[in-house]
This record gives C-alpha cells, sequence and structure tokens, in this order.
C-alpha cells in the first residue's frame, strides 16, 4: 500500500487537533440519526435488486446529520470536526464544522504547490455555529491549510494549522490540462472545464493544478454555471427517446462541495446551455419538442422552485419553413437573457444565426447573420443591416452580451465563437479558411443596424467552443474545445489573449476535448449556509404512465427475460428514488408495463423515431415515474424489439 493510502486507510483519525473523517463516517451518522425525507409521494418494495436514491433526497439526509453536529456542540475550534469529500462526488473539498463561544468570520489559506501560490478565501457570515467549505485542496497530497478566526473589523482572533491528505484522483480529470505557455500570471484565479465526450468536470489554477473536480460525469455538453456559483448537472444516462440525440430528463442544481440544493424532473429534457434569469431567479434553458418531428429547437424558462415550464418558445414557428429541412434544422447552443425587456439572445448553430427573442411576446426581434441567408424570406426586415466590412461566423457557438460601460449608450454589444465551418448548412459564402474566432459586435437595435467591432482568429475548433471577456482586465479568453487537426496531440486549448494587442499571455493544453470553459470563484460564503428545508428539493415532472383497464396485453404469453442475450444491450431494471428505470439502446425499450388484476400503467416510449444513426448507438435509462400509480402490488414487464418479456420483477406500492 502506498504510503498516502496508508494515511488515508482510517475512516476518522486525529490529525493536528482536528478530526478528520471522510463520507463513509457521514454517512453512518445519517443512519445513526435514522434521518428520513417524508415528503415523497408513495413508498414501495420491490424484488429489483438496484436501487439509488435521489440525489437532492441524500443531500438533505447529510445535511439534517452536519446541522446534529453542530447543535451536539461536541466540536470546537480547537478540536474541530473536518469531512473529506461530505457529498461524495467532490474530491478536492471539505467541510470543517465546529462552534465558537462569540460570533466570528473564518478565513483560510491553502499552502501553495507546484509553482502555485498560496489561496486565501474568508467566509464572511457572522456565527457561533461554523460549516467552513474548504475549496481548492491538491490532489495527491498533504494539503496544509492555516485557519483563522476573524472578529467584525477582520482582526484575528485565534489562528490554527490543518493538515488534509487527499487521494489522487483518477482520469478523465487526473492531469487533465497542463501550462504550455505564459508570458505573466493568469487574470484569473480559476478556470472550470466540462463536458465533451471524452472529458470530465473540473477546475485549474494558474499554473494548470487541478482544484476542483467531480468523480461523476455529466451529459456530454457539461454542467450549465449559474452566476451564484452553483451549476445545473444533468444525469448522463437519464434521458428520453427523441427524434435525435435524446434530452436529459432529470438535472441538479448543485454547488462545489456537491451538495444538491433541487432534483429537477423536465418532460422534454434539456441540452447544451441553461443560464439564471437574475441570481437565484427563474431557469432559461434549451429543449426540444415533442410533438413533432424536430430537435434541439426550444427555448423553456423553468421556475425555480417547483420546477414547472412556464414559458415555451418552438423556433420552427419564428424561422421560414425554407429552413426547416431535418430534425435538427436549428441546433440552438447558447443562451443570454436581457432583463430590460424581458428577452434572449439565442445561437442557432445549423442556421449560422444568432436571434434576439421577446419572451413576453413570444417574437422574433432581429437576426444577426449574412443577410444573404434570409434574403426574399418573410423575416428579410428582421435581419441587421452591416455597417462597414463583417467577416461572417459559421456554425457559432456562445452568444454573450459583452458587459461593460459601453452598452449604456443605448446598443448592445455582444460576442461570439465563430468555430467557421459550414459542414451542416453549407452556404456560397462560406470562405473555407481553417481558423476560428473570437467575434465582437455592436448592434443599433434602434435602426436595426450591426458593426463588427474585432475579430481574433484562433485555431480551428469545429464544434463547441466558448469565449469570455473582462473588460476591466483587457483579456480575451478562447475556449477551443474541439480542435480539428489536434495541436501536438493535445484536442483542447484554452487561450488568455489580450483584447488590444492580440497577444496569447496564458496558454492551456487539455489531451481531450470538453464543451465550454468559464472562469470561476468559489462562492465560499453560499456554500457555508444550511441548506433551505422550506421548500421542495425534488421538483418538476416525466411524463406519467398511462392506465389501461385490464391487461393491455396477453401477459400469459411472455417470453422470459433471461433468454435475452446476456450482453450490453440487454436492458438492466433498477430503481432511483420513486422511479422505476431501465437501461437500454436508443429506441430499442417500447414500453413499460406494471399490471395486476385491477389494470395495467403503461410508460410508451414508441412516439418518436431514431432518423440519425450515431444517437441510435447510445445507452441510456429510460424511466416510469411511480408517483401516481395507484397502492397496489404489480408484476414488471416490457416489449423489447417488439417483444414481449417478464422480467419476474414486481412492486408493491403503498
Amino acid at each position: 500500500m502506498k504510503t498516502i493510502n496508508k494515511l488515508l486507510a482510517p475512516i476518522k483519525k486525529k490529525t493536528m487537533n482536528a478530526l478528520v473523517a471522510n463520507y463513509k463516517w457521514l454517512e453512518k451518522q445519517v443512519r445513526a440519526n435514522n434521518v428520513t425525507y417524508n415528503n415523497i409521494s408513495n413508498n414501495y418494495e420491490t424484488n429489483i435488486d438496484t436501487k439509488s436514491e435521489i440525489a437532492a433526497i441524500s443531500s438533505y439526509k447529510r445535511e439534517v446529520a452536519i446541522n446534529e453536529i453542530l447543535k451536539s456542540k461536541e466540536y470546537d475550534f480547537d478540536n474541530m470536526l473536518v469531512i473529506k469529500n461530505p457529498h461524495r462526488i467532490a474530491p478536492l473539498s471539505a467541510l470543517a464544522l465546529f462552534v465558537t463561544d462569540m460570533s466570528c468570520k473564518v478565513q483560510y489559506t491553502i499552502a501553495g504547490k507546484r509553482g502555485s501560490d498560496d489561496y486565501t478565501v474568508c467566509d464572511e457570515i457572522m456565527t457561533k455555529y461554523h460549516r467552513v467549505p474548504l475549496l481548492g485542496l491538491y490532489e495527491n497530497s498533504v494539503n496544509i491549510i492555516i485557519v483563522r478566526l476573524l472578529d467584525e473589523n477582520d482582526s484575528i482572533i485565534a489562528s490554527k494549522k490543518l493538515r488534509i491528505i487527499i487521494r489522487g484522483l483518477d482520469k478523465p480529470v487526473h492531469n487533465a490540462v497542463k501550462l504550455s505557455n505564459s508570458t505573466q500570471p493568469l487574470s484569473k484565479d480559476f478556470i472550470f472545464v466540462s463536458g465533451g465526450y471524452h472529458g470530465g468536470v473540473y477546475a485549474f489554477d494558474k499554473k494548470g493544478n487541478i482544484r476542483f473536480a467531480l468523480n461523476k460525469i455529466p451529459q456530454y455538453c457539461g454542467v450549465y454555471l449559474f452566476k451564484d456559483g452553483r451549476f445545473l448537472f444533468p444525469e448522463k444516462h437519464m434521458r428520453r427517446p427523441a427524434w435525435g440525440n435524446a434530452n436529459t430528463v432529470v438535472m441538479h442544481e448543485m454547488d462545489m462541495m456537491g451538495r444538491v440544493y433541487r432534483t429537477y424532473y423536465d418532460k422534454k429534457g434539456l441540452h447544451h446551455w441553461a443560464i439564471e434569469k437574475e441570481p437565484g431567479g427563474n431557469i432559461l434553458a434549451l429543449s426540444s419538442s415533442t410533438d413533432d418531428t424536430f430537435m434541439e429547437n426550444e427555448i423553456v424558462e423553468i421556475d425555480r422552485f417547483t420546477g414547472e415550464a412556464v414559458r415555451e418558445i418552438n423556433m420552427n414557428k419564428l424561422l421560414p419553413e425554407k429552413y426547416i429541412t431535418r430534425n435538427d434544422w436549428a441546433h440552438i447552443n447558447s443562451i443570454e437573457y436581457i432583463a430590460k425587456d424581458d428577452s434572449v439572445i439565442i445561437s442557432m448553430r445549423n442556421v449560422h444565426t444568432i436571434a434576439k427573442i421577446s419572451l413576453e411576446k413570444g417574437e422574433l426581434v432581429w437576426i444577426l447573420t449574412n443577410p444573404k441567408f434570409y434574403k426574399e424570406t418573410n423575416v428579410e426586415d428582421k435581419v441587421l443591416k452591416p455597417e462597414g466590412d463583417i467577416k461572417w461566423f459559421f456554425q457559432q457557438h456562445a452568444i454573450q452580451i459583452v458587459h461593460d460601460e459601453k452598452n449604456k449608450d443605448g446598443r448592445l454589444h455582444i460576442m461570439l465563437f465563430d468555430n467557421h465551418t459550414a459542414n451542416r448548412r453549407p452556404v456560397k459564402w462560406f470562405d473555407k479558411e481553417k481558423k476560428s474566432n473570437i467575434m465582437f459586435f455592436t448592434i443599433d437595435e434602434k435602426n436595426m443596424t450591426v458593426t463588427q467591432d474585432k475579430y481574433i482568429p484562433v485555431p480551428l475548433s469545429v464544434t463547441r467552443s466558448n469565449e469570455e471577456y473582462d473588460t476591466k482586465t483587457g483579456k480575451v479568453f478562447a475556449m477551443c474545445a474541439n480542435l480539428k487537426p489536434p495541436i501536438d496531440g493535445y484536442n483542447g486549448k484554452i487561450y488568455e489573449i489580450d483584447y488590444n494587442t492580440g497577444e496569447i499571455t496564458n496558454e492551456f493544453s487539455s489531451e481531450l476535448d470538453y464543451f465550454s470553459a468559464h472562469s470561476i470563484e468559489f462562492n465560499i460564503n453560499d456554500m457555508a449556509k444550511p441548506l433551505d428545508f422550506s421548500k421542495d428539493m425534488v421538483v418538476g415532472e416525466l411524463y406519467a404512465p398511462v392506465k389501461a383497464e385490464g391487461n393491455a396485453e396477453d401477459f400469459t404469453k411472455l417470453l422470459d427475460f433471461d433468454d435475452i442475450e446476456n450482453n450490453d444491450d440487454k436492458p438492466q431494471i433498477c430503481m432511483y428514488g420513486e422511479l422505476l428505470q431501465i437501461r437500454a439502446l436508443d429506441h430499442t425499450l417500447e414500453k413499460i408495463y406494471l399490471y395486476n388484476e385491477n389494470g395495467t400503467y403503461i410508460q410508451d416510449f414508441t412516439d418518436s423515431e431514431q432518423t440519425i444513426e450515431v444517437f441510435g448507438t447510445q445507452h441510456y435509462y429510460m424511466s416510469m415515474p411511480l408517483m401516481a400509480i395507484a397502492h397496489g402490488n404489480y408484476k414488471l414487464a416490457i416489449k423489447h424489439n417488439g417483444k414481449l418479456y417478464d422480467t419476474h420483477k414486481y412492486i408493491n406500492i403503498f
């Protein structure tokens, strides 16, 4: 056993006047306190072997246990409790718990390693009951941390040293990135990376050291960062069949500790991008219509606390039929919100189009693209008129508003990542340049004109990718997520570029591709607050099963589930909270049946077909929610590849 693993072997041990535990110890406290979550629709018993708890409910139970630990006053500053990775998903995190005699703040400094500077952050909450999130730890290291108590004037009351040992990370986040070139210190503390077909979720510092990571992989678009430092985590394998790519239907609002505030169910599912309208406000996300044969063509507003879809806009109704020629005709891939007129700006990759949409009216306001594209269509008058020369974008991503003083001049300043490829929608004016670009535009909405302020060429990144611009530092970040061809064996790059000179001041390289990257700060103050138990933690809804009187099929002539060839395509049955889930190859699971003498509940997945070959190779879990099913004992059957099977499983709902 390696030395560092020997040190980590105990679940709980004392080091430097602190008791260091891990999530297994915390789970024992949950069981010892018999913590339960009572806001569920039904209870059930079943012979289905594989069961897991809804993420939000697991967080609730841990939070109750943490509250009880603090109430006990067992741990003080001299003998604090430190729980490593308390929520099991963020291995470079820890939580320090202790009480003090007087209200104070807590500041800590993590000693720098591997060329990185010390990192200091403060929990500004004045309290006697301290739950201090420790973020920014190093993998495969003995982390030295100085913890200080501060009074209201930020004077030091007391300090102590902690030692926290962290194992090395597993792939794909272990050594995920390296600093390839630097001419000056990076202007941001941390860069957060997620998504891609092969990458994970992690954050690195100015020297390329990994300082945050998740040990769970989200859907390939990655997680969706919110303004308050939280993010929406879309479950990679919990989806619903669709006309094309199956959207994720189960998501979690999570912080950097891995603590879940809410689990969301969404009937249609989400893809590509989601944002907050404002901090703590409703969620604006991208979805797909389900009453036709199209995908990735809708905007949806989701109530933050109920999960209800309160507004939906289908782009099929706003753009010319001329371009609605296939399932993935629009491919909306990013969204920005403008509060002053309750509108959004979206990027539609497969029509080379940026568009502003009024949410209130559900109307198209303007279009930014080469005017040739919409010539002699019913939206030609909505196309912004170019002033001066413009280098046009193709199959772009990551539309964003530039937030600076210029936006007070009554004009709108935006930027985007021009991937500069046209394979999805060939057009005659594509120049075939093998370069991507970060592009900046000024839009005069009153006069319906557009000027190009600047474009910065970067290596060709054919899909995904995004950009950032900090007007205070004058630095642009080019997040080249999918380089074609790779550069020196690297599929991803992140460049920090001086806006005025074009000089590359920092360059980071990743062997794996990703979806997007963003600068972040750890919101310690938000994570130090206890969960709010006054609101539901599991919200939204999925498509419910339909009840049929009697037996909907001849269940006396079922085939034996055990006779299905035992390979990766064989359906797998499990329970996720109140969801009955079956993993299968895309569009091979047609129906799920729960039946007894009183009737049959049917979950039907035959309302779509797979028309895009690559998406037909995916395996994922399809769900039957049990919340609205009447109490009773049910047998489980499925229709798979046109054949009915007896699974030999039952569910007793009570």
